[in-house]
């Protein structure tokens, strides 16, 4: 079975969905082979952060072994499309473009020349037009420059002078349209009869600033397009030009992709005519076409769809944000996939980025220093001939842990967070990602629920930390007043428990003879030896100065009756340790609060003091009788 991988992105919906609807329909047709589409929402235009974690899933061409691939032309600039061919070339995986020219490249476009002599031909004949101004979208583009060749051979031929003022070059986008006017008039053409631009956005952006300035198409100015699709199709006026029909293209590029795949000769430049319209932005609007309307039909209904579609997609984004942990995020997938009729799919992650999301850890690419690592996690999903998949390891070679079969579809989107790659989304013989557009909403939410997730790790770590410093003492590591307070209650709400009170002998004489530094050596000693001989779940507290306190529900009469010797053993061990040239160990008092004696937590801790006190006295005494 042949692997045929088509490069794409989503950043022209409509182009998008007529291209792979269209291959998937030969793919099926010939046989023998299977389509894998890498595609994503950004535009590799102005190197944004979004741009280049969604441009991380042309990476996997490193991954997997295509047989031939077919890369679009709408995915950007030469920033993008010349790693992904040296990436090609460099695996001697066979190729073909579409709508771009490279050198020694082959590729498939709209033959521009011959559909700008038909609308410069048109012009000039029908409308008697002799000052055309022309708006390109790149100097060194192949349809840019067979437009402009056709361009002057017409005016030549119809004896017009060519004004080079005429030609310019402008970026795509609707602001560049609006500003056509202004730039006409700095270059002295703002007197055109008529405007042919190879963009139809281009087209679109012009007609609605001559709108806001009172100007009428086609009255006072003529405006079409090279490049027409079902926008300027839908728009008001409709603009005239070539439908570059993408679904033809794409049929065009599979079956000489096929060519190439066994070997055959195929020419580097292969044009293809486009179907030229002459609509009411011409002022033809007499010329009727079937195809046309068809087209605005879908238009209008997949806007009034739309709009049906928004609040429920806003839903499931809410939810998505709502989740606590990865888990519950993959539960909530589940949900959203099946409420928005979409059940084959399978989200499948990096290991560091699984960490990454359920930790507040950095972020870390994998070992390798790609984007994606060599074993992946398929954390969710479910296809019909798998049924539900969770946490499952693969290789990344193998894409998705299920065997993919001659005629399937398989979609690859990124899922990411600027520039943080958390992997990748795939559909299974699904064509709602391109058939829905608002979908969008949906899949941004996925990379913005696990980043959310992320931050809430890392709150929660902060407030933890903070806690921690509130109520930890910085000398000791043990607990501080404000704990005792705070957590008291977990033992004295028991039938039984115990306090104790221990006091530090000789601090006073380390600090008056060796200093305060030995004073709070001899502190961090004690707590040592007090840590150590109390169970873990026992609350241990310095609750201020030499004093330490201690709460446990261990009620052990022989444990606390001996605890004094096993912590002063301790201490004179770790001074030995240590070598210290002084000596120190602690008084001690505890009192056991249960249904006996039925003191307060209160009580029981003035008896703890109280007993202490006189314990130390007894020490003091002995030790001055010795």
């Amino acid at each position: 079975m042949k692997k045929i991988g088509l490069i794409i992105s989503a950043s022209n919906f409509e182009h998008q969905k007529d291209t792979i609807r269209a291959i998937h329909a030969k793919i099926k047709e010939v046989g023998g082979c299977a389509l894998y589409v890498l595609t994503s929402y950004g535009l590799y235009l102005d190197e944004t952060l979004y741009d280049k974690g969604e441009a991380t899933i042309y990476e996997l061409l490193d991954k997997i072994d295509f047989d031939g691939c077919i890369l679009d032309g709408n995915l950007g600039t030469d920033k993008m499309f010349r790693p992904i061919i040296s990436k090609l070339r460099e695996k001697k995986i066979p190729f073909i473009a579409n709508n771009f020219g490279e050198q020694d490249t082959n590729f498939v476009i709209m033959d521009g020349y011959k559909a700008i002599c038909q609308l410069m031909t048109h012009l000039v004949e029908k409308h008697n037009c002799t000052k055309i101004n022309l708006v390109c979208t790149g100097d060194s583009d192949c349809i840019n420059v067979d437009t402009i060749r056709g361009y002057r051979e017409i005016l030549e031929k119809n004896n017009i002078e060519v004004d080079e003022r005429r030609i310019s070059m402008r970026a795509v986008s609707l602001t560049d349209g609006r500003e056509l006017l202004r730039m006409f008039e700095e270059a002295g053409t703002r007197d055109a009869e008529a405007v042919v631009c190879v963009h139809d956005v281009h087209s679109i952006g012009l007609c609605l600033e001559l709108e806001d300035q009172g100007i009428k198409v086609p009255e006072d100015m003529i405006v079409c397009c090279l490049i027409r699709s079902t926008n300027s199709m839908a728009f008001r006026p409709d603009i005239s030009g070539a439908d570059r029909v993408d679904s033809r293209i794409a049929e065009i590029s599979f079956e000489l992709l096929l060519d190439l795949i066994d070997g055959k000769d195929v020419p580097l430049v292969n044009y293809y005519d486009g179907e030229v319209y002459f609509g009411r932005s011409c002022g033809c609007s007499d010329v009727q076409d079937d195809n046309v309307d068809k087209k605005y039909q879908q238009l209008v209904l997949s806007k009034i769809e739309a709009g049906n579609q928004i609040r429920q997609m806003m839903q499931y984004n809410d939810r998505l944000d709502e989740v606590s942990s990865l888990d519950e995020l993959m539960a909530k997938l589940q949900d959203m996939f099946i409420g928005i009729k979409c059940p084959q799919y399978v989200l499948c992650m990096n290991q560091g980025a699984m960490e990454f999301v359920s930790s507040d850890c950095e972020f870390k690419y994998p070992d390798n220093g790609k984007y994606y690592d060599d074993m992946m996690n398929a954390v969710a999903g479910y296809t019909e001939r798998t049924g539900e998949i969770s946490n499952i390891t693969f290789p990344i070679e193998q894409l998705i842990p299920m065997e993919i079969e001659e005629g399937d579809l398989v979609l690859i989107y990124p899922i990411h967070h600027l520039e943080e790659i958390y992997g990748y989304l795939v559909f299974v013989n699904e064509y709602l990602p391109i058939d829905i557009y608002n979908y969008r909403i949906c899949h941004e939410s996925i990379a913005s629920s696990m980043d959310n997730l992320h931050r809430q790790m890392v709150l929660r770590k902060s407030v933890d930390m903070l806690e921690q410093l509130h109520m930890q003492d910085a000398l000791t590591g043990l607990y501080n007043r404000y704990a005792w307070e705070r957590f008291s209650s977990d033992y004295t709400g028991k039938d039984a428990y115990c306090v104790a009170f221990m006091d530090m002998d000789g601090l006073k004489n380390i600090n008056d003879n060796y200093g305060h530094h030995a004073g709070s050596n001899a502190i961090h000693t004690s707590a040592n030896a007090i840590k150590k001989v109390m169970r873990e779940n026992d609350l241990v507290t310095r609750y201020g100065g030499d004093e330490f306190q201690v709460l446990s529900t261990n009620v052990d009469e022989n444990f606390w009756n001996n605890l004094q010797k096993v912590i002063n053993d301790e201490i004179d061990r770790q001074i030995e340790a240590q070598n210290l040239p002084y000596t120190f160990g602690v008084s001690y008092g505890y009192c056991i609060c249960d249904k006996k004696n039925s003191l307060t937590f209160e009580e029981c801790c003035d008896k703890a003091d109280y007993l202490m006190y006189e314990n130390k006295k007894m020490r003091k005494a002995q030790k001055k009788n010795n």
